[in-house]
């Protein structure tokens, strides 16, 4: 008798085991970043992304992109502008969009479960979205990376909804100093909608540009390589009597410039948006500027042309005009999936006769096609929108 229970049991144990792993009702297992495994739906149909537009931009690639019903960053749903004065009195503007609210005007009428400040989560305003599946992206503005432990706490919060949550981490979470984790983020979304070899040649393809700039850049002796400054026209440290923002040789910033453009970085420090004087940058001399989305975009005619940087004139970068802005990036966190071109501009900048073959206009609107599947019309659109305007005008 106690045997035959016994064998009851473990028929019963055989038959509804898938159904309590999730195996029958369409889950599959997932490892994400945080090294966790994650019960997720075979098909998820509505999905909250928590991400600047790196998450939002692969699912753009995988053709998934409509299952997001609720976003976790305002970058998605603002428009920026931004005026500038010349010395001569002459006023000019630049605005731009997050490439995602370009491509997909209907994300700004979702619910944004950040507040408008973009550092506090409303977990009731998500759960209201009823989604089956969360993504985050840790690294991002949204949860950041300069306290792992905040956002530990964030993900444990998010899977007490219980609600499946994917983590994946930004290189920002790594110190930023290697952005082959980038393929792995691509590989787990890739996992997650069924995709994995789609989104591992994705990976494949943008890594490339890496390659070709380490391969055309190797061979340059040390006594040639530039001195480039990564340098932050932040408003807030010109209002406090400095003049700009730099990245030291431990940032994410400095690996583009040393390790893959084999170039110098002119700030020998180290930190992050480290505040300098103008004598601190005149001292640090550097033969290239490059200028990236800090608090607001900055073009490279406001250094060479606005009163408030007459102070800086006399730089040796300045008075060649080797001067050049990064694309417009709001919400500037961490890379996305346009990444290839901040390295190009770095090395171009660095070495334009190592990379006078190459246009990086026009590889923009390559990559926008490449990545996104757009038209030549919506790919001068979104080179607009990072306004990337002046390499058309510049020939750069």
């Amino acid at each position: 008798m106690v045997r035959s229970v016994w064998f009851v049991l473990a028929l019963v144990t055989l038959l509804f085991f898938p159904l309590l792993s999730g195996a029958a009702d369409g889950q599959h297992p997932i490892t994400d970043m945080r090294g966790k495994v994650v019960a997720v739906p075979v098909n998820p149909k509505r999905v909250v992304t928590i991400s600047d537009g790196f998450i939002e931009g692969v699912m753009t690639h995988l053709g998934v992109v409509e299952k997001i019903v609720g976003i976790g960053s305002w970058g998605l749903k603002r428009d920026y502008k931004y005026q500038f004065e010349s010395v001569s009195g002459e006023r000019y503007e630049h605005q731009g969009w997050n490439t995602m609210k370009l491509l997909h005007p209907w994300l700004d009428d979702l619910p944004c479960v950040n507040s408008p400040q973009g550092n506090v989560l409303n977990f009731e305003t998500l759960a209201k979205t009823e989604p089956d599946l969360v993504l985050v992206r840790v690294g991002d503005c949204s949860v950041r990376a300069d306290n792992m432990e905040a956002s530990e706490k964030i993900l444990e919060s998010l899977e007490e909804l219980g609600i499946p949550v994917v983590a994946t981490f930004s290189p920002t979470c790594y110190g930023g100093t290697d952005m082959s984790t980038m393929k792995t983020e691509m590989r787990i979304l890739g996992e997650v909608f069924g995709q994995q070899e789609r989104a591992e040649k994705l990976a494949e393809s943008l890594a490339g540009v890496e390659t070709l700039i380490r391969e055309r850049t190797v061979a340059v002796p040390d006594d040639k390589r530039p001195r480039l400054l990564y340098f932050g026209l932040n408003p807030a440290t010109r209002k406090q009597g400095g003049s700009g923002t730099v990245w030291g040789v431990d940032s994410p910033e400095s690996y583009l410039i040393e390790t893959v453009a084999n170039a110098k970085n002119a700030y020998t420090g180290k930190g992050k948006g480290v505040p300098m004087s103008a004598e601190q940058v005149y001292a640090l001399e550097p033969d290239v500027i490059v200028l990236p989305t800090v608090n607001g975009y900055h073009p490279p005619r406001e250094l060479l042309d606005a009163p408030y940087y007459a102070n800086l004139a006399e730089l040796g970068a300045v008075k060649a005009k080797r001067v050049y802005a990064m694309p417009w990036t709001p919400m500037n966190c961490a890379r996305r999936l346009e990444y290839p071109l901040d390295l190009l501009i770095i090395a171009k900048a660095a070495y334009p006769d190592l990379f006078a073959d190459i246009k990086v206009y026009d590889y923009a609107l390559q990559l926008y096609n490449d990545l996104y599947g757009v038209d030549s019309a919506t790919a001068r659109k979104l080179a607009s929108t990072q306004i990337l305007d002046w390499m058309l005008e510049t020939g750069f």
